[in-house]
């Protein structure tokens, strides 16, 4: 819930200083913060990070936030807040990075936006393929309110590769276990 407060936030803020809380003005303040490829290239990696909380209008936010919320609060009750965040910010860089490499090669737009590639690593790691595939399925890859389907797919392979590898990858890197192993625990010690 606080990290869709945190999109809707961005959002206004920066609808207000573009001047427009419809459609975001993205040649203000928020060009800096979108990811513009040719700029990530001359060393504006920042964009990478900083574009996964812009959104280009209000069904587009709409669209991640809803679903950042119902593939969120899923994955949520499943891992630590830490593993979560991982989750969640590896995706969006996943999804972020296979849109600089792979979109220029597609004739795709210069410039992205949006934090479907980390809603797709959420939809990956709490529902794992089958879940994945089903959304998929039944709304198609592109269900977030407008394109990006790289950052979709970069997003969910990360999504995907964290639920099938996250404990042992969080305990190369000393994140602990998972929240379901924390509550199994949990509930042993109350019985015994």
């Amino acid at each position: 819930v606080w990290m869709a407060a945190a999109l809707i936030i961005v959002y206004l803020v920066f609808g207000i200083l573009g001047g427009d809380l419809i459609d975001l003005n993205i040649f203000s303040v928020a060009f800096f913060f979108v990811q513009v490829n040719e700029l990530v290239w001359e060393g504006w990696v920042w964009m990478l990070f900083t574009a996964m909380f812009l959104h280009a209008n209000l069904v587009h936010l709409a669209g991640n936030v809803f679903f950042l919320l119902i593939f969120g609060t899923s994955l949520e009750e499943q891992v630590s807040r830490t593993r979560w965040l991982v989750t969640y910010f590896a995706s969006g860089l996943a999804g972020n990075l296979v849109f600089l490499f792979i979109g220029p090669l597609l004739d795709e737009p210069p410039i992205a936006l949006g934090a479907s590639g980390a809603v797709y690593g959420l939809l990956g790691a709490a529902g794992g393929l089958k879940g994945a595939l089903l959304v998929i399925l039944f709304a198609g890859l592109n269900i977030f309110a407008g394109g990006g389907v790289l950052a979709h797919v970069g997003g969910l392979l990360v999504g995907l590769t964290l639920r099938q590898w996250g404990d042992n990858l969080a305990s190369l890197v000393g994140l602990g276990p998972s929240r379901s192993e924390e509550l199994s625990d949990s509930a042993q010690s109350i019985e015994s």
